[in-house]
């Protein structure tokens, strides 16, 4: 029989999260990645400044950053303008974490050539780096419309844009303008699938990944996307086949073999789940991915005392992880235990990540459990808010307000719960709990 792995974030958050694999985008790129893109960008000439700042280049890519910021300086003095030395200069610094010297290099770039692609494009690089994603969005749209047949400023904006679910119909239009621009290119053909996944256009998202995976043969990134979406439409059979293909190309991989684990579980095949985990295990033996999913899949068997320890060992390994205090706190729950204890766990999930409604719909019934139906109300009611269109957050709505002896409320919470899903488990219990209502 199938198991139902435990709650955790769905599964097109996940496919957004394989963005940061994004072959050849990474989420800290050097400032100044890619800067030859640009038509007509300074230093592409055999001048004396542009020689110091490739061998800067050089031995960037060679790691030895000291070398490095010596070739910047000395094509400098060359030429005092010379914008991608400037650039160079505040790769450097953002690589041994000097913030300060970041900002201070690319205003003198800013200053020396205010029309330049490439600076922007690393300001927007260093903004997102730093969190401030307004002001990044706006120095990346500067650089595309300074150069519209450029490519990195598109692929960086779109990722810009798949963090926030407000800005998702940008990052299609983006990725397709990439994809336009250079179908060639896996990176932009990545791009659009996981944009189309998260607008919810599967096929397209499938199409585009599969494009993606030819371009990239030896990249693991696109399968595993494909993977996560076929998972996500109950097809284990072809997701485990789409982790499968993402291992023969990464073996040592572990992210495709925590969702092969999924897979695995979907199909009912719990020993051979446990064995990939265990594989898993070996290959990253400090991992808290591991050990998280060690407790989803002992929770999924209902084997509660070895869930718990792998959920208190991952956050042992990563306190900051939301997610093994949700399933705590859900577990605790579904297993009858201590509902205080339950209530801490699922508050510091929340506390974590204040705007993960499933979070919250678990704080709820936590809560509900603890005996607080007050608290339960308010929890389920902001998760309603942040994602109005699931039915499990009505249903349980449903139940507090029924055992709050609210009957209408009551009676319309449990009725949008079967408007949004009119079959399942849930849909019964939903009806047998609409039949017992008192009248009016």
């Amino acid at each position: 029989m199938p198991m139902k792995l435990p709650r955790t974030l769905r599964t097109a958050t996940l496919v957004l999260a394989a963005c940061a694999a994004m072959p050849g985008v990474a989420l800290a790129a050097p400032l100044n990645a890619d800067g030859q893109a640009f038509r007509g960008a300074a230093g592409t000439s055999e001048s004396p400044a542009g020689r110091e700042h490739r061998a800067g280049i050089q031995a960037q890519l060679g790691g030895d950053l000291a070398a490095a910021r010596r070739h910047f300086e000395a094509a400098l003095k060359l030429d005092a303008r010379h914008v991608p030395a400037m650039i160079g200069l505040a790769a450097v610094a953002q690589a041994e974490g000097r913030r300060d010297d970041i900002e201070r290099h690319l205003r003198d770039a800013e200053r020396s050539d205010p029309k330049s692609p490439a600076v922007h494009l690393a300001w927007g690089r260093h903004l997102i780096a730093s969190g401030q994603f307004q002001r990044a969005e706006q120095a990346l749209v500067t650089a595309r419309d300074l150069a519209p047949r450029a490519l990195p400023p598109l692929l960086e904006l779109g990722e810009l844009y798949l963090r926030s679910p407000a800005k998702r119909a940008d990052a299609l239009r983006t990725f397709a303008a990439a994809v336009k621009l250079a179908p060639g290119n896996a990176n932009a053909q990545y791009g659009l699938g996981v944009a189309s996944a998260a607008a919810g256009r599967r096929d397209d998202a499938l199409a585009a990944l599969a494009r993606a995976a030819e371009l990239a043969p030896r990249d693991p990134a696109p399968h595993r996307a494909i993977g996560r979406l076929q998972l996500e439409a109950g097809a284990a059979e072809r997701a485990l086949a789409a982790f499968d293909e993402a291992l023969r190309r990464a073996p040592g991989f572990v992210p495709p073999m925590l969702d092969r684990v999924d897979a695995l579980a979907a199909l009912g095949r719990l020993p051979d789940a446990l064995a990939q985990l265990q594989a898993a295990e070996r290959a990253a033996p400090q991992s808290p991915e591991v050990q998280l999913k060690f407790g989803d899949v002992h929770q999924a068997a209902q084997r509660w005392g070895e869930a718990e320890p792998r959920y208190l060992k991952t956050i042992e390994l990563a306190p900051g992880n939301p997610l093994a205090y949700n399933n705590l706190a859900w577990m605790t729950v579904a297993r009858g235990g201590d509902a205080a204890r339950a209530v801490e766990w699922a508050k510091k999930a929340v506390e974590l990540s204040p705007r993960s409604s499933p979070f919250l719909d678990t704080l709820g019934w936590a809560q509900r459990a603890a005996g607080d139906l007050a608290g339960a109300e308010t929890s389920l009611r902001r998760a309603i808010e942040l994602e109005p269109r699931v039915a499990g957050y009505h249903f349980h709505l449903g139940v507090v307000l029924a055992d709050a002896k609210r009957a209408g409320p009551a009676r319309a919470a449990l009725q949008r719960s079967l408007e949004l899903q009119r079959q399942g488990p849930q849909a019964d219990e939903a009806r047998r709990l609409l039949a017992s209502l008192p009248p009016g």
